[in-house]
């Protein structure tokens, strides 16, 4: 989540550990235990650009996925920012994963909405649409509920029993310590088989639906 405060520029980094690495319902570590590291930067005029390298298993093997974003957030009014940027994936030693996404999201300091554009998802043929709703309700003290909904609209050749849209969840609880947060949730993903080229085995349920927990620290 991204928030203008200040007129300073701000190099920031974060390192996470996760027991699965689930992205938009998808275990891209193969249901194994993931690394991440993250670099961004934020200007003081309201532009940023950052990247994140972490472990993935495309195909059962270990490997690396770089991703490099840039965008540019203005107040839209108190407490709410909107923002536009453009973001490459790419995994290290396969060319099939390569593609860019555009996005535009309004943040606030509870919770943010994004809706993205790729057209060519995972290297695939064919555009997809991804909406995701994400917000964090305080409990007490350091401890927040956090929430998080997606839609993905994929727009390419499916099987005849599945469908242009993929629907994905996650409920959890996360608790915030001198600049680290331990987080634990529950994630879960129905819909289309497609657009992702890696991932859950064919009619296979169990893979849909994980408990996660991750540590991560910022600085």
């Amino acid at each position: 989540m991204l928030l203008i405060a200040g007129a300073r520029a701000q190099v920031s980094g974060s390192v996470t550990l996760a027991s699965d690495d689930r992205y938009r319902g998808l275990s891209l570590s193969d249901e194994r235990p993931a690394a991440e590291l993250g670099v961004a930067y934020d200007a003081a005029a309201g532009w940023y650009a950052g990247a994140m390298l972490a472990t993935v298993r495309p195909d059962g093997g270990l490997r690396l996925q770089l991703l490099g974003y840039a965008g540019v957030a203005r107040p839209l009014r108190p407490g709410v920012d909107w923002d536009v940027g453009v973001q490459y994936t790419t995994v290290a030693g396969d060319a099939r994963y390569r593609y860019p996404e555009a996005y535009l999201g309004l943040n606030a300091e509870r919770g943010s909405v994004r809706l993205a554009y790729a057209r060519r998802y995972f290297g695939q043929p064919s555009p997809a649409l991804y909406l995701a709703l994400d917000h964090r309700w305080p409990l007490s003290g350091q401890l927040h509920l956090l929430g998080h909904l997606g839609v993905l609209r994929y727009n390419g050749e499916l099987r005849h029993d599945s469908t242009h849209y993929r629907f994905d969840g996650r409920i959890g609880l996360g608790l915030d310590w001198h600049h680290a947060q331990l987080q634990l949730a529950w994630t879960v993903a129905r819909g289309s088989e497609g657009p992702y080229p890696f991932g859950y085995r064919e009619g296979d349920e169990r893979d849909r639906q994980a408990w996660v927990l991750s540590w991560s620290r910022a600085w």
